[in-house]
């Protein structure tokens, strides 16, 4: 009696962490699968700074559709932040096989602020037309595994200011 209660201890023991395991590696494939694509525009430019738009669009080339958080968007210059999106707690469902595009997220960076805070990104602006800016699109999959993607984009028409 004690040794079949053993057995049946050892064999869920054992279903566990197969089961765990093949779901762990299933999350960690969708992570590397998922593909989110990133395009900054400028909305307007104003006295008061510049408007930025930012449209992410989600890719799920995988077989099963996925839960992704709203993204969190955050634009870095150098080795500061400048300017970051709200967070907000909502999922978004792909579907397998498919893509999603998210509404449009509108970030400002106020000149005054830039000024003080990075004032080489003002002067590169100025004698190149071309903001040069690193995005961050930071999200969390099916509500337990980060993903993370860094993108290098160039803003502006290349133009002196």
């Amino acid at each position: 009696m004690i040794r079949s209660s053993h057995i049946l201890i050892g064999a869920g023991a054992v279903a566990a962490l197969y089961f765990g395991g093949s779901y762990l590696l299933k999350l960690n494939r969708l992570s590397s699968e998922l593909e989110s694509e990133t395009k900054v525009s400028i909305h307007k430019v104003d006295l008061n700074g510049i408007e930025l738009t930012i449209n992410v669009k989600l890719k799920n080339p995988s077989g099963g559709s996925i839960q992704v958080k709203h993204p969190f968007v955050k634009m870095v210059y150098g080795e500061k932040t400048i300017a970051s999106s709200q967070v907000k707690d909502a999922n978004i469902t792909v579907p397998k096989f498919s893509e999603v595009n998210l509404e449009p997220i509108r970030i400002r960076l106020a000149f005054l602020s830039l000024a003080t805070t990075v004032p080489t990104l003002i002067k590169e602006y100025r004698e190149t037309g071309k903001l040069n800016l690193v995005v961050h699109t930071i999200t969390t999959i099916n509500n337990s595994l980060p993903y993370t993607k860094t993108d290098n984009i160039t803003l502006g028409g290349g133009m002196p200011a």
